[in-house]
C-alpha cells in the first residue's frame, strides 16, 4: 500500500471521545446529497483553512487567513483570483462601503497598472490578478486552479475538508474551517445545509449582465448590459444563456465606431444572484426597514436595494412597499452584517463569503457589492483564525477579538461612515415632502411613524383634493393599513394618473402613480375596486398612459403590462381576503388570457431591443391564484 494511500485512509478517522469516528464522503447528486463512507480521490494533505472559490470575496479570504499564519489552500475553477472584479470585468466599484485590507491592495494595483498596462476606468483587474497572485504565493498558501468542487468531507454535521476534480484527477484535502466563496454555495450544497433561491412566486432570480472592455478615448472601460435570466445553479440553463447572450447586438454589432469599438467580451457572466443560505442569523430588508439590526456586525454593506427585474408585480409585499408605493429604488442602506449570516444554519467548520450570503431575496440585491463582498471574505477568514487559535466553535467565536481584527483594518467601521436615509421626524417636513416630485422618503418616514401621524395624513388627504399632498398621503395612509385612503387610490388607478415619483439620487426606476395605487388596493383588499379592476384588464393597450422617463414603463406593451399585472397580483389578494369576489375575478382572468391582442414584452435595463414575454408570468400568477382558491374548474387555461 502506497504512502499517500495510507495517509488518505488516516485522514479519514478521527479520535473522538477515546474511539475512531469514520469521516464520510458526501456530494450534491440529481438534486440531493449522497453520503458515502469511502472516496476514491487522493489525498493532498492537511490544512488550516479551505477557501473554495477565490472570486471577489475568496480572494481576500485566503489572503487574509494566510496573513493571519494559517495553512490555505485554496481551490478555483478558473485560472485566476479575482472573479468578478477581474475575470468579469467589472473594474469599477458602484456602492459598497470602504475599507478593509482591499484598499491597499487595489493601491498597489494602482501602481502596478500606472506602470505598465494601459489606463483603465476603476481599478484594472489584469493587474489586480497579479497583485492578489503575488501576494498569496509570498505567504505561502497552496492554489489549485482549473479545479472543480465535487463532495466534501463531513463528520456529521461538521465539515471537514471537500473533493474536487481537476485535469490531474480527483484530490480531497481536510482542513479545520472550509470557507464556501463559491458565489452559489456549491460546498453548502454538497454538504447538505439548507438553502433558497429567488423569489417566491417563481423562483426567479435577478437578471445576469454581459460586461465587455472597450478603448475609449486612449482609456480601457467597461461596459455591461442585463442579458437574460438565468439559474447559475442548472448547467444547462446556465450554458444556454451564455451562449445566447454572448452573441446579442448590444455588444456584437454588425459594425463599429472608433468610438464604441471592444477589446474585449468578458469570460466570466456577470451573475447577480443565485442559492441563498439559511443561516444562523438571516438578515432580510423588512428587518433593515424596521431598523431590526445586529449588535454585533462584522461590516456595514450599503447600497440600494438594486433590483433590476421589472415584474415588480410579482416580487414580495415588502419590496413592493418600498421599490413601487414610494419608488426608493435609489435610496442608500446601511445593512450590518452579523457573523451569524455566514454560518449555515446547523453546520460547523463551514462559513461562507459572497453572494450567498444568509440573506432574503429582497436584500440580495442590495449587499452584493464588490466592496462588501470583499469584506465578507476579510470578516469569515478572521472567523476561522480565531476559531482555529482559540479552539471555539464558529458561532462562539468571542465577538470583542473578532471585531478588533476587523476595525484594525477598517473592514468594521462605525455605523455612521455610511448612513441609509435620514428619516423625517416633524409632520412640517413630511407634508412639505409629499407636496413635492420626490415624496417617497416622507411617504415612507410617515409610515415609520405608525398611528400618531395618521390624524395628520387624514387631514392632509382630505383638505387639498387632487393635489400631490392628497394622494401621497392616501398612499401613506394605505401602507399603514387605513382603508380611508381608498377612495382617493381608486380615482388614481381609474384616471391612470401617470406621475412618476422623483428621488434626490435617481428618476430612472421610479414607478407610475397609477398602478402603484392599484398595489396598494390589492395590499388593502378593497373590494369595491374589483369592478374597476376587471374593466382596466380588458383595455387596450391605447387607453393606457404614454411611456415614461422609468425604466419600468419605456414603451407602450411595458406600460400596459405594468397595470395588468398589478391588476392581477391585487386582485388575487382582494379574493383571498373576500371569496366571494373568487369567482368573478376567476372569469376576469379568464377573459383577459384568451383575448388575442396581448403582448407584454418587456425589456431588460440596458437592452431596449431584446424583449422578453411577460404573459407566461401573468399566466402563472393566475394559475397559482385559481389553484389557491380552489374553485373548481374553468376555462382559463
Amino acid at each position: 500500500m502506497g504512502t499517500r494511500l495510507k495517509l488518505s485512509i488516516k485522514a479519514m478517522f478521527t479520535k473522538r471521545d477515546g474511539r475512531e469516528q469514520q469521516m464520510e464522503h458526501a456530494e450534491r447528486y440529481s438534486g440531493g446529497v449522497v453520503n458515502h463512507s469511502s472516496f476514491g480521490g487522493a489525498y493532498a494533505g492537511r490544512y488550516d483553512v479551505i477557501v473554495a472559490g477565490l472570486g471577489t470575496a475568496g480572494a481576500i479570504a485566503a489572503i487574509t487567513a494566510a496573513r493571519q499564519g494559517l495553512k490555505v489552500l485554496g481551490v478555483e475553477r478558473l485560472h485566476g483570483m479575482g472573479g468578478t472584479g477581474t475575470a468579469g470585468a467589472v473594474w469599477s466599484y458602484y456602492y459598497g462601503s470602504r475599507g478593509g485590507i482591499s484598499e491597499p491592495l487595489d493601491e498597489q494595483v494602482l501602481t502596478l497598472a500606472a506602470g505598465c498596462f494601459t489606463p483603465s476606468q476603476g481599478v484594472n483587474g489584469e493587474a489586480k490578478m497579479i497583485v492578489m497572485e503575488q501576494e498569496v504565493i509570498q505567504l505561502g498558501a497552496d492554489l489549485r486552479y482549473e479545479s472543480t468542487i465535487t463532495g466534501v468531507l463531513r463528520r456529521g454535521k461538521r465539515v471537514c475538508g471537500i473533493e474536487w476534480i481537476s485535469p490531474e484527477g480527483r484530490f480531497t484535502a481536510d482542513s479545520e474551517v472550509v470557507i464556501d466563496c463559491t458565489g452559489d454555495a456549491h460546498v453548502c450544497a454538497h454538504a447538505g445545509a439548507g438553502m433558497y433561491c429567488g423569489r417566491k412566486m417563481d423562483g426567479q432570480l435577478q437578471p445576469f449582465s454581459n460586461v465587455w472592455l472597450q478603448l475609449e478615448n486612449g482609456q480601457v472601460n467597461c461596459r455591461h448590459t442585463d442579458s437574460g435570466y438565468a439559474d447559475p445553479g442548472d448547467a444547462l440553463a446556465l450554458s444556454q444563456a451564455i451562449l445566447t447572450s454572448a452573441t446579442v447586438s448590444t455588444h456584437l454589432k454588425d459594425t463599429y465606431t472608433e468610438r464604441d469599438r471592444w477589446l474585449r467580451l468578458a469570460p466570466l457572466t456577470g451573475i447577480r444572484e443565485g442559492r441563498l443560505i439559511e443561516g444562523e442569523a438571516q438578515v432580510t430588508l423588512e428587518c433593515v426597514l424596521n431598523d431590526i439590526h445586529t449588535t454585533e456586525p462584522l461590516y456595514y454593506a450599503y447600497a440600494h436595494v438594486d433590483l433590476h427585474s421589472k415584474d415588480t408585480a410579482f416580487e414580495s409585499e415588502v419590496l413592493q412597499k418600498w421599490s413601487v408605493a414610494c419608488s426608493m429604488w435609489g435610496h442608500k442602506l446601511s445593512v450590518p452584517v452579523p457573523l451569524g449570516a455566514l454560518i449555515p444554519r446547523g453546520m460547523e467548520g463551514l462559513l461562507v463569503a459572497g453572494r450567498c450570503l444568509a440573506v432574503d431575496h429582497d436584500l440580495a440585491t442590495c449587499v452584493r457589492m464588490k466592496r462588501d463582498m470583499q469584506k465578507a471574505g476579510e470578516a469569515a477568514a478572521n472567523a476561522a483564525y480565531l476559531s482555529i487559535t482559540r479552539k471555539v466553535p464558529l458561532r462562539e467565536v468571542p465577538y470583542p477579538e473578532l471585531s478588533a481584527l476587523l476595525t484594525a483594518t477598517g473592514c468594521l467601521q462605525a455605523s455612521g461612515h455610511n448612513t441609509g436615509p435620514a428619516w423625517l421626524g416633524a409632520p412640517e417636513s413630511i407634508r412639505e415632502g409629499m407636496s413635492s416630485a420626490h415624496p417617497g422618503l416622507s411617504i415612507w418616514s410617515a409610515v415609520r411613524m405608525g398611528g400618531s401621524i395618521h390624524a395628520a395624513l387624514r387631514a392632509w388627504m382630505t383638505q387639498v383634493p387632487e393635489s400631490d399632498l392628497s394622494k401621497h398621503s392616501a398612499f401613506a395612509l394605505a401602507l399603514l393599513g387605513y382603508a380611508s385612503s381608498a377612495p382617493v387610490l381608486r380615482k388614481l388607478a381609474r384616471v391612470k394618473d401617470p406621475f412618476v415619483p422623483q428621488t434626490r439620487l435617481v428618476h430612472k426606476r421610479g414607478h407610475g402613480r397609477g398602478y402603484s395605487a392599484i398595489l396598494l388596493l390589492g395590499l388593502l383588499a378593497d373590494k369595491d375596486a374589483a369592478d374597476l379592476l376587471y374593466t382596466l384588464l380588458e383595455e387596450p393597450v391605447e387607453a393606457f398612459p404614454d411611456p415614461d422617463a422609468s425604466e419600468a414603463s419605456e414603451t407602450p406593451a411595458e406600460v400596459h403590462f405594468q397595470y395588468v399585472s398589478f391588476a392581477v397580483a391585487a386582485l388575487a389578494r382582494i379574493g383571498d381576503r373576500h371569496s366571494d369576489t373568487r369567482c368573478p375575478t376567476a372569469e376576469a382572468y379568464c377573459k383577459l388570457l384568451h383575448r388575442k391582442d396581448l403582448g407584454f414584452e418587456v425589456a431588460l435595463p440596458g437592452a431596449p431591443h431584446i424583449p422578453y414575454d411577460m404573459l407566461p408570468k401573468i399566466r402563472l400568477c393566475i394559475e397559482q391564484t385559481i389553484l389557491r382558491w380552489d374553485i373548481g374548474p374553468l376555462s382559463w387555461r
